[in-house]
């Protein structure tokens, strides 16, 4: 399928959206249509993937195309439609991502006037790879296109562009995040946020960061991550001033917004509850570059 035959197919779908488990209870709006630009299906997969002597076949776990939206009450159609890409982890997939890390109940408790977009990554499985999104060059710029075009026929927007986005990622997410920085090509993106997430892929998110002094860079992380977060400081640092290194558990706001490189360190949040246990992700939305209302 081209590219115009791709995103014809998306008004198409578009009525037939299903809509995520436990949206009723929030104020926006939550969709999750299938996009030809998802990760899955891809060629890497094509064959599944094995881990630990299990094996993921391609039509369980590399085949889901969905894409989950949440379009907060404080999103404000404008010239252009800002948005927070989110990778989730292995062993997920997005309703779960949603319910599990509240992360709609906490963009909407932000304030962002940005939309949530978690494409589907693996589903249910131990792996890294994030298809499309990962390997494919211009893979961030085809998902946020289609996002847009679909947030059209919706009535949610009425631009065509795409303009401050947000990258954040759990755990396995790394893989999707750091191939989207190093081939997606997208050059407005603002933030970078790290959820124990730094285990590989170092030189794209240091040369990220290091590229403009308007990056923002934040990581948070436990024991699991530290040896790659050490990594990335010494990147950083040789490019950068001294980045912050800070204590989660007292951090402020103020501290955060600084877009010097940032690394919070807790020894007391285990590695699957950093994003919602103590809200840090609303907070860490905070300090990004998005306009808050």
């Amino acid at each position: 399928m081209n590219r115009r035959a791709a995103l014809a197919t998306i008004a198409a779908v578009a009525a037939a959206s299903p809509t995520l488990a436990r949206a009723d209870a929030l104020p926006g709006r939550t969709f999750a249509p299938s996009l030809p630009s998802a990760p899955f299906p891809h060629p890497s997969r094509a064959n599944g993937h094995d881990y630990n002597k299990v094996h993921y076949d391609a039509a369980t776990a590399y085949a889901d195309s969905t894409v989950g939206i949440y379009v907060p009450t404080t999103f404000a159609a404008g010239k252009s439609v800002d948005a927070i890409v989110h990778f989730h982890g292995w062993n997920n997939h997005v309703d779960e991502v949603f319910r599990r890390y509240r992360l709609r109940e906490q963009v909407e408790a932000s304030g962002v006037n940005a939309v949530l977009i978690v494409p589907q990554g693996p589903k249910d499985a131990p792996d890294s790879n994030d298809g499309k999104l990962e390997l494919d060059r211009g893979g961030l710029a085809r998902l946020l296109a289609d996002v847009v075009a679909y947030l059209n026929t919706q009535g949610v927007a009425t631009a065509t562009t795409v303009g401050r986005v947000v990258l954040t990622a759990h755990s396995g997410g790394y893989g999707g995040c750091g191939g989207s920085l190093a081939l997606g090509g997208v050059d407005t993106i603002t933030d970078v946020i790290l959820f124990d997430s730094a285990y590989g892929y170092f030189d794209a998110f240091a040369a990220w960061a290091n590229a403009s002094p308007s990056h923002h860079f934040l990581s948070l992380f436990t024991n699991d991550t530290a040896y790659g977060n050490t990594i990335l400081m010494a990147k950083m640092q040789a490019a950068r001033s001294n980045p912050n290194v800070l204590d989660a558990g007292a951090m402020t706001l103020a501290q955060l917004q600084t877009r010097a490189p940032t690394f919070a360190v807790t020894t007391d949040v285990v590695h699957d509850e950093l994003m919602q246990k103590h809200d840090w992700y609303e907070l860490f939305l905070k300090s990004t570059a998005l306009e808050r209302r």
